[in-house]
């Protein structure tokens, strides 16, 4: 009995050796990927919150800041990054500057300070020797939450393409991702056209940095269906949150032809709530402005109701004024519904918006 017990030490103990001796070639060969999979090696895996295309909110006054982070192998004993102008062509090895010295367990972190407009980002890892990742492009200007209903996702039978290089779209995908794209038509899956790439282009032009719109529009929403707690509000605060830490400039609302039989006092009450109710969600340190314009047209008539409650909303100093789209009425709307921008309209609800939202934010820049 004492002999069967030696043996079977024996043997078990050999066993664990071979299968340990077999995972080491597996890990050290890369087989079925599993050296990457546990992160033993010395590469940046990811970026978390930077991705390529993608336009981030600038700071008001003095440098803007990258905030990047991420995962990198356990063998890596730093990152360093380049921030690289469009005119540098060539990264020199003093232009590298530290990220994170030390990073846990394979995540890593750091601030960087930038400056407006496209920059690239590139990153690299020390372990035994140097792994570089390719860079990413990333635009540094003025970025832009668009809500309401189909005349702000985009209903128009014509798309519009922006002429810019500058303007980028981050469209919200089915598994809730964002995709940072060209500023074209459709801004959002399944829509028409819309005028956000005009507005992105009058932009960039008087600017000259990047200008990037998310937009999470709902056709045919009430106010009602942006109450707290509804899917659109909680997409809202997720385009909010997608944002951070560098916040947006403003958040667009166009909705209301959606509610002419509404009270003044039941839209007011209901848009104040969804207002400040979006700050206390979002748990931004950024109190983000609102621009909320006058848009209540609808088959040849207006709801002087909605309109009231949308200007007491500017006039209480809750929301900038934004523009009132009612003026745009038969002959800029869609011939079979009497509500959609058609192409003229769009262009001219294009103008209306520059036009606010330059004077609430860059009159004198």
């Amino acid at each position: 009995m004492k002999k069967y017990r030696r043996v079977s030490r024996k043997v078990v103990g050999l066993t664990t050796i071979f299968i340990a001796a077999f995972f080491s070639v597996l890990v050290l060969t890369n087989t079925l990927g599993l050296r990457t999979i546990l992160f033993l090696d010395t590469k940046i895996h990811t970026w978390s919150n930077i991705q390529n295309g993608q336009v981030v909110q600038r700071a008001n006054k003095g440098e803007s800041f990258l905030q990047l982070s991420g995962r990198v192998g356990l063998l890596a004993k730093s990152v360093e990054v380049v921030i690289a102008s469009p005119e540098l062509q060539i990264i020199q090895p003093e232009n590298w500057i530290s990220l994170d010295s030390s990073p846990r367990f394979s995540y890593f972190e750091g601030k960087i300070s930038t400056f407006p407009g496209w920059i690239k980002v590139f990153g690299r890892s020390q372990g035994t020797g140097y792994r570089i990742d390719n860079g990413i492009q990333v635009g540094i200007g003025e970025v832009f939450i668009v809500v309401g209903q189909s005349n702000a996702a985009g209903s128009s039978k014509s798309l519009f393409i922006s002429n810019s290089e500058k303007v980028r779209s981050g469209q919200f995908q089915e598994d809730g991702s964002i995709l940072w794209k060209h500023g074209d038509d459709p801004q959002v899956r399944g829509g028409g056209g819309s005028p956000w790439p005009l507005v992105g282009d009058m932009l960039a032009k008087k600017l000259g940095v990047p200008i990037g719109f998310i937009n999470v529009a709902v056709g045919g929403s009430s106010i009602r269906d942006w109450k707290p707690g509804s899917e659109n509000f909680r997409q809202l605060i997720r385009a909010i949150e997608a944002s951070n830490p560098y916040g947006v400039r403003a958040i667009l609302w166009h909705q209301g032809e959606s509610d002419q039989g509404m009270t003044s006092d039941e839209y007011y009450t209901q848009l104040v709530t969804v207002i400040r109710e979006t700050q206390r969600a979002s748990k931004s340190e950024i109190k983000i402005p609102w621009l909320v314009a006058r848009a209540t047209y609808g088959e040849g008539k207006v709801s002087e109701a909605v309109r009231e409650a949308q200007k007491r909303i500017w006039d209480d100093g809750i929301a900038l004024e934004g523009p009132d789209t009612d003026s745009l009425d038969t002959p800029y709307r869609e011939t079979l519904d009497g509500v959609h921008f058609n192409e003229a309209g769009t262009y001219n609800a294009a103008k209306l918006w520059y036009q606010k939202i330059d004077d609430a934010f860059f009159k004198n820049s």
